[in-house]
């Protein structure tokens, strides 16, 4: 196999790494709000400032579901994880080591494949949580840069509070285009390893015709 072809298979490997911790994030974020929802929610009651019997039962039952949604997102994530450990480790090693073997490239390739079949829907859905979430936060720093600029005049100069603001602006917009990013990249990939899905089925599809007309 060629330099380039084990390069290409690093950098799927990497970008397919980068997703499932960007949606491991996320799911800790979800994770993270409901807690805060519900500790928030009974707080407000104990400080003498009930909230109304709706408005309790709403804020529990979506503090309840971002804990349970970040749950599985972080379980489901580090099921996929401990996939690619593996494969991970063994071409880290063997890539600093010299030539990659053809025997070796192709194991790795065939393990990814049976890998992102059993994931695939899954893997689909982390592609678009990875968009959403970029946008949200990159729209998040557009937010900060406007509220920023609005606070200025009534500052009557740059004081901390509207430091903070512009700092926390281009953090967001940051994070949001580098999740994008990874996000696009991916799903570039992603396109490559349907085709090889496609193709492996059809080869499975040519033996299996082999063998019944013996």
């Amino acid at each position: 196999m060629t330099d380039h072809t084990v390069q290409q298979f690093g950098e799927e490997l990497r970008s397919f790494f980068v997703l499932v911790l960007l949606n491991m994030t996320f799911g800790a974020l979800a994770l993270a709000f409901g807690m805060q929802i519900i500790i928030a929610t009974f707080l407000s009651g104990a400080a003498g400032a009930p909230l109304s019997p709706a408005i309790v039962i709403l804020r529990i039952v979506t503090g309840i579901a971002g804990i349970c949604i970040g749950f599985f997102w972080i379980f489901s994530g580090a099921k996929i994880l401990r996939g690619l450990r593996g494969i991970r480790h063994e071409y880290r090693d063997s890539a600093g080591a010299g030539p990659v073997p053809a025997e070796t490239l192709t194991g790795w390739i065939v393990t990814m494949l049976a890998h992102y079949r059993e994931n695939r829907t899954f893997i689909g859905r982390m592609t678009l949580i990875s968009i959403a979430g970029g946008l949200f936060f990159l729209a998040l720093g557009i937010a900060n840069l406007v509220q920023g600029i609005m606070a200025l005049p009534a500052a009557a100069g740059p004081g901390s509070g509207v430091i903070a603001i512009f700092g926390a602006a281009p953090l967001n917009a940051g994070i949001g285009l580098v999740t994008i990013f990874f996000a696009l990249r991916f799903r570039r990939y992603a396109d490559t390893w349907d085709l090889r899905l496609e193709l492996a089925g059809k080869g499975e599809e040519s033996l299996r015709k082999a063998l019944e007309s013996r």
